[in-house]
């Protein structure tokens, strides 16, 4: 009776919220609108799940880290707030208990490190023990424990679908190796939004040049590295006259030379690794393409003088202080993760902002193209998981994913994010093409086993030099052996 007070409760306060959106027809297909339409989802499941399929009251326990704003809520919240995507969340539990006849129970181990939640899972399946029915973690930190065998083969499980619309295709295609595949994400996970790197710009500082918004760059497709570098050095002022960059002076672009410079490898559609026709990695860097990048760069960065870098230093993030200075009004644009609107500093903003995509290398290429910050959350079942609740657990992901789908997308893409903490029908646009192409190299989220080959373009910028010849002129041979072992290992997982 308690659950299906809270439960009406809930759609109340999300009925509520929806009441000014305009319904859409295709929840089965994932469609999304365009043009600053909200989507709301069809009352029916949108998964394949037999109405009838019901267990027998069990508890579901989810290992996951929970110390970090973007994933404090992907699996569970205490109660209903009044806050859409907190009550979409809370909601959609009570869905999925009712449904299966399931108790959900969320574990996070409060923890910033993300190999910690990982050590905890690897340690679980090493003694045996089913503790532990899902795992949540950071992708980067999550895959080699796949290679060593802590998961379970999603692939073989009858209730879980991974071709369907809320899993991440491209992220599938990435990871997966002949018939196995042993962490997925998607929908399930919140923080494929979150981590999203974009382009924020302040709208004031651009009235005030005359220079028309950002939006136009992009729909002309003319938002690429030099148009960036040829505008952000009209905007640099010594606002307080010492004569230094300094962080007190306005500038065109404010970032940093860490996770968002990572984002410019998928955003000039420059990847690391490929897979050849039998579905093994290969070393696919375009060294020239990589090169002429870093020039351009270096010069959108450093040569212009309209760009600061905020440092990261041991134990402290750049992030905070980008977000500080682009919300203070001291820097026309900015790089971050989509979860910077989320955040005081640019919740509590007084300028209006808008949001583009990453720009592109040039007009050549196709597409505006987005990378994640890869701490974006996959999941997977412990090998130790008892066997005998396997398929209930395969039938819990796809339901956690489509009910996300149905519930908590429209609560946070459209409601919260679109209409809490952007008030501008073109930057929902935008948003929506940003989404279009999320790019999932795995040279970036394979990273911590091939000696994080992505980071040397950190250290090129962050040095002021292109060494891409250097550094990467001779590592073919040595990037495909790592390559090689990587799949070694997968297909001793199959056998």
């Amino acid at each position: 009776m308690k659950k299906t007070i809270a439960m009406l409760l809930a759609l109340l306060t999300l009925l509520a919220l929806l009441a000014a959106c305009v319904e859409t027809p295709n929840p089965e297909n994932g469609d999304e609108t365009t043009g600053g339409e909200a989507t709301t989802e069809q009352d029916a499941p949108l998964d394949a799940i037999p109405e009838d399929l019901k267990f027998n009251g069990e508890d579901i326990v989810i290992l996951s880290r929970g110390v970090q704003k973007y994933t404090q809520d992907e699996i569970a919240v205490p109660e209903l707030n009044s806050d859409p995507v907190n009550d979409a969340m809370f909601n959609r539990n009570i869905a999925i208990n009712d449904r299966l006849n399931v108790n959900i129970v969320s574990k996070p181990l409060d923890d910033a490190d993300p190999f910690k939640t990982v050590a905890e899972i690897e340690r679980v399946v090493k003694a045996g023990s089913d503790d532990y029915d899902m795992f949540a973690g950071a992708c980067y930190a999550t895959l080699p424990a796949a290679l060593g065998g802590t998961f379970y083969n999603l692939r073989d499980l009858e209730y879980l679908d991974l071709s369907q619309s809320y899993w991440m295709q491209d992220y599938n295609d990435t990871i997966s190796y002949g018939d196995s595949q042993y962490t997925a994400t998607g929908m399930i996970a919140l923080s494929t939004y979150r981590l999203a790197i974009v382009t924020l710009f302040n709208k004031k500082l651009f009235d005030d040049k005359s220079l028309p918004y950002l939006y136009e760059a992009v729909e002309n497709n003319e938002w690429t590295l030099d148009y960036h570098a040829s505008l952000v050095e009209d905007f640099y002022q010594d606002l307080n006259g010492d004569g230094k960059h300094d962080e007190d002076d306005l500038f065109g672009l404010v970032t940093s030379a860490v996770i968002n410079v990572d984002a410019y490898w998928s955003a000039c559609d420059i990847a690391l690794v490929d897979k050849d026709a039998e579905g093994a990695y290969t070393w696919a860097l375009d060294t020239e393409k990589l090169s002429n990048a870093v020039d351009k760069l270096l010069l959108l960065i450093h040569e212009s003088g309209g760009t600061y870098l905020c440092k990261e230093t041991e134990g402290s993030s750049a992030q905070p202080a980008i977000r500080e200075m682009f919300a203070e009004g001291r820097a026309a644009t900015s790089t971050l993760r989509l979860l910077a609107v989320e955040l005081d500093e640019i919740r509590n903003m007084q300028e209006e902002y808008g949001i583009v995509p990453m720009p592109k290398y040039d007009e050549l290429q196709k597409n505006y193209q987005t990378q994640m910050h890869d701490q974006f959350t996959v999941f997977a079942i412990p090998s130790s998981a008892a066997r005998s609740k396997i398929e209930m657990i395969g039938a819990v992901m796809e339901v956690m994913a489509s009910e996300n789908l149905r519930m908590v997308k429209p609560a946070y893409y459209e409601i919260a994010l679109k209409r809490k903490y952007m008030s501008d029908p073109i930057a929902w646009d935008m948003l929506d093409m940003a989404f279009e192409h999320v790019i999932v190299d795995a040279g970036v989220i394979y990273a911590d086993s091939l000696e994080y080959p992505h980071h040397h373009l950190r250290t090129m910028i962050d040095s002021k030099s292109n060494s891409v010849a250097s550094t990467f002129g001779k590592s073919k041979n040595k990037m495909n052996k790592q390559l090689a072992k990587i799949v070694d290992k997968m297909e001793n997982l199959e056998e």
